[in-house]
């Protein structure tokens, strides 16, 4: 593949990662409640106003803002701006995103609310289990193709 066409998929690997990392963010990262606890507890005051499958930007309170400046920091590379320095840096950072993202779907987020069962003789912690969003997923893929196309654009520099 010739220089400049390494470097025009790069430059589209980026953007198309850049757009799935940003709308990950929009998408449910948790599901904060097992079937089970909404059952039991679903329409009780204790999980009002808390939400059941949020958003990136409703779990996390830093995190959300630097994978959206990472998104930003993206567009930007794959609109021609910054050089090698600027690409090795959004490498790192992509990398490090992609670990959070990997991390998150193996541990989903949650408030940490949790719910007792008054109903036992020996009140107890009802058992929750919050499951992995579909954000995570998708943010895992976008990453996937930047660090891709953030690759393949070294591979178009001339040492």
């Amino acid at each position: 593949m010739r220089a400049q066409r390494r470097k025009h998929t790069g430059r589209r690997l980026i953007a198309l990662g850049a757009a799935g990392l940003l709308a990950s963010l929009f998408m449910t990262w948790s599901h904060q409640f097992s079937p089970a606890l909404l059952a039991r507890f679903g329409s009780s005051a204790l999980l009002r106003g808390v939400p059941h499958d949020p958003t990136a930007w409703q779990v996390y309170s830093v995190a959300d803002v630097l994978l959206a400046l990472l998104a930003l920091g993206l567009v930007a590379l794959a609109a021609r701006a910054g050089g090698r320095s600027a690409r090795i840096g959004a490498t790192l950072a992509a990398v490090l995103a992609l670990a959070f993202a990997f991390h998150a779907l193996s541990k989903p987020p949650t408030n940490g609310a949790t719910a007792v069962d008054a109903s036992r003789s020996v009140p107890s912690y009802f058992p929750d289990s919050p499951g992995a969003g579909d954000g995570e997923t998708v943010a895992i893929v976008a990453l996937g193709f930047a660090v891709a196309g953030l690759g393949l654009s070294f591979t178009a520099d001339r040492f």
